[in-house]
């Protein structure tokens, strides 16, 4: 099980300064650090920090959370791994009583308060939990430097069959595990997750008669809406921009987070949050690693804050930022305008790409819409990936491979198989 969420917390104006220090501190001895050793933090995926810096609602630390578990047994990891950490971050932040040094039920209780669940969220690799991630790579690796060496030492075997004997006869003497069947999602978390859809479905269908009406009142306060609409989106600051692209592609995945604010009034607001629910629907019934034909995203999720007035935005992904905005044009511009043709910049005209009926134009104006989002995008302060060098398809494919081994195939599968490797 999967838990995606944050701990936002506001920063004591005095103190962003020492805070940004000591997560730069962090940032620069990301696997070493003595006080926050992310690896020791066993039940993380990705994980961030990020300032948010504000002069209207004041400046937020957010750190981001993509686990396995509870959040409650986190909270208890977190106090374990990383008491010092903890207790010098939250100084710097409002509500924490920071006198008497660390006190483990007093972090866990701070911790508890400022929990922040998404609006919606998806997970690429459903089903998998760090360790597996790691062990069903090394079983990959592994598989591949074995049949390296049987080939180079001409003891190969001359047939599908008789080649993946050889692996299956390998693999039981270093990893028996592997022999051993474990899906993804079990019948009935797979069940649960279409039955919401299934209950929405009816529901929608029952009160037909009603909707109908309201559909059609809605499209027309919608389009109101988006006439009244201009965008005009300059290029993002040369400055922010060398700050925040410093600290991309320096593994194989990236980290992007970005705030923006909720246009103004109801009608956005209830549009942008129905939006939300719908995606968290359709994405929890999305278990083969892919969004919306998007097969580069580890973790995402959105977020509503500020009342409803700003958005939030996080994503660990592969690749490129470049090659992931272009995905995102490509192949899911209709739920990303649907989202995002909610939201602006702060400035007058400092909208989303000019939309119409919600998912037309929008992100397909290529320019701007990433001129807006590098303009919303926020430093990463500190970001952690449990696996940097493994990509959301390597991981899928890493799975499969164990359960060719698990349930053997035969035939011209086996073949398919081995192509696999």
């Amino acid at each position: 099980m999967h838990s995606i969420f944050t701990f936002q917390t506001k920063i004591d104006p005095a103190k962003v300064g020492a805070l940004t220090a000591y997560l730069d501190q962090i940032h620069a001895q990301l696997l070493t650090h003595p006080e926050l050793p992310f690896p020791l933090l066993t039940k993380v995926h990705f994980a961030s920090l990020v300032i948010v810096p504000d002069d209207r609602y004041g400046a937020y630390l957010v750190f981001e959370n993509n686990i396995d578990g509870t959040v409650d047994a986190y909270i208890e990891q977190l106090c374990d791994v990383a008491p010092a950490a903890l207790h010098t971050i939250y100084s710097n932040c409002a509500g924490y009583d920071a006198s008497g040094g660390f006190d483990r039920g007093r972090m866990r209780t701070y911790l508890r308060a400022h929990v922040v669940r998404p609006g919606a969220s998806f997970v690429g690799n459903v089903g998998r939990d760090v360790a597996r991630i790691h062990a069903e790579h090394a079983l990959r690796t592994e598989i591949e430097q074995y049949l390296d060496g049987r080939s180079a030492a001409g003891a190969l075997g001359t047939t599908p069959a008789a080649i993946y004997a050889q692996v299956r006869a390998h693999v039981e003497t270093m990893f028996p595990w592997a022999l051993q069947p474990q899906g993804r999602l079990s019948a009935a978390e797979m069940f649960k997750r279409k039955l919401a859809v299934w209950e929405l479905i009816a529901f929608a269908l029952l009160t037909l008669p009603l909707l109908i009406p309201l559909v059609l009142l809605f499209i027309i306060v919608l389009r109101i809406h988006e006439l009244r609409d201009r965008s005009e989106i300059p290029p993002p600051d040369s400055k922010q921009m060398a700050i925040v692209t410093a600290r991309e592609d320096n593994i194989l995945q990236n980290h992007f987070a970005s705030m923006v604010d909720v246009k103004p009034g109801a009608f956005r607001r209830f549009t942008l949050s129905l939006v939300l629910f719908l995606a968290n629907r359709a994405a929890a019934v999305s278990v083969n690693g892919t969004l919306s034909n998007l097969n580069n995203i580890h973790f995402a999720h959105w977020v509503l804050i500020d009342g409803g007035r700003r958005m939030l935005f996080l994503t660990n992904y592969d690749g490129s930022w470049e090659n992931y905005l272009d995905d995102f044009i490509d192949k899911a511009s209709v739920g990303l305008t649907a989202i995002w043709s909610n939201t602006k910049l702060r400035g007058p005209l400092l909208n989303f790409p000019t939309t119409s009926f919600l998912v037309n134009g929008g992100a397909r104006d290529e320019r701007n819409f990433k001129n807006i989002a590098r303009e919303s995008q926020l430093l990463s302060n500190v970001w952690y990936s449990a696996y940097r060098d493994i990509t959301v398809p390597r991981v899928d494919m890493n799975s499969t491979i164990r359960d060719g081994l698990a349930t053997p195939p035969d035939g011209p599968a086996i073949g398919d198989w081995l192509q696999r490797l």
